[in-house]
């Protein structure tokens, strides 16, 4: 009688079927920020569009139309020169596929045309825009007229370690106003001023904040390559002679510095959003005084 030799039998072990590696993620569509967040109610104001899950196929518009141009950068990035449009805020509404989502753009108005044309002896007019044509015989018009600025950043560096009274490193910072920064050299009319003042305070408001000027020192790239859309400037601060935490910041200026646009960090480099956001102390740079 043949015996059959034993064979040892390996049980069958079960688990979870493999991933499929070429399973397609689907990154939903999100808005992150606006930059510049505003702009001129002429419109063509290049207008970088940030957030998640755009594609060669999404669209913009703002208060309604649609971008004069549209590009596509990447899935975290699109380029919108906008439309004219009235002042004051308008939506930007960002498309793809069945989902939308917006964020809020500010139309600013670079000046009215008054066009009092009375003949009287005394002329109060007290407008605000940038062209007054009356032909009054005194006009005690003493309005005056406010160019903003579209954008700004405290470049670097994000924070410092002085010595009471020494002076600071170089200090950068970016600037972009439509049609004057925007190319080669030095925006007419365009200053920068980098400041220092007491841990958390508003430099908007606070009396305790000193300035000092900066230099222009050299064109940068904004949304497109080449587009030389920035300023950028350099300057130092002298340290305050007690010993603490302080802030400093820069600020910016498109007519001579008759007004001022306070920006703290930006640009990838130190945190924050820049004049985007309006100026916050988290976001301003950080010096120790020893």
């Amino acid at each position: 009688m043949w015996l059959l030799p034993l064979v040892a039998c390996t049980p069958l072990i079960r688990g979870p079927a493999p991933k499929d590696t070429d399973e397609e993620t689907v990154i939903s569509l999100t808005l992150a920020r606006l930059e510049p967040a505003s702009g001129s109610t002429a419109g063509s104001v290049a207008v970088g569009v940030y957030g998640t899950g755009f594609t060669d196929g999404s669209t913009v518009t703002v208060a309604g139309a649609p971008c004069l141009s549209l590009s596509y950068i990447s899935a975290e990035q699109l380029t919108c020169v906008t439309p004219p449009n009235p002042a004051g805020e308008a939506a930007v509404v960002v498309t793809e596929g069945g989902a939308s989502a917006s964020l809020p753009y500010t139309y600013v108005a670079n000046g009215d045309t008054d066009t009092d044309t009375d003949t009287g002896g005394t002329d109060t007019d007290t407008d605000t825009g940038s062209v007054d044509t009356d032909t009054g015989a005194v006009d005690t018009d003493t309005s005056t007229v406010v160019v903003p600025v579209d954008y700004c950043h405290l470049q670097y560096p994000c924070t410092q370690s002085l010595a009471a009274h020494a002076s600071s490193d170089l200090v950068y910072g970016w600037v972009y106003r439509a049609g004057v920064t925007t190319g080669a050299g030095a925006g007419a009319g365009v200053v920068l001023q980098v400041g220092v003042g007491p841990d958390g305070s508003n430099p908007e408001t606070s009396a305790a904040w000193t300035w000092a000027s900066m230099t222009y020192n050299v064109d940068k790239d904004g949304l497109v390559p080449g587009d030389l859309a920035n300023d950028e400037h350099q300057g130092r601060f002298d340290a305050p002679g007690s010993a603490g935490a302080y802030d400093y910041c820069v600020r910016a200026s498109a007519d001579d510095g008759a007004s001022w646009t306070y920006c703290d960090g930006g640009g990838g480099t130190c945190p924050g959003d820049g004049s985007d956001d309006g100026y916050s102390a988290v976001d301003a740079g950080a010096l120790a005084v020893r």
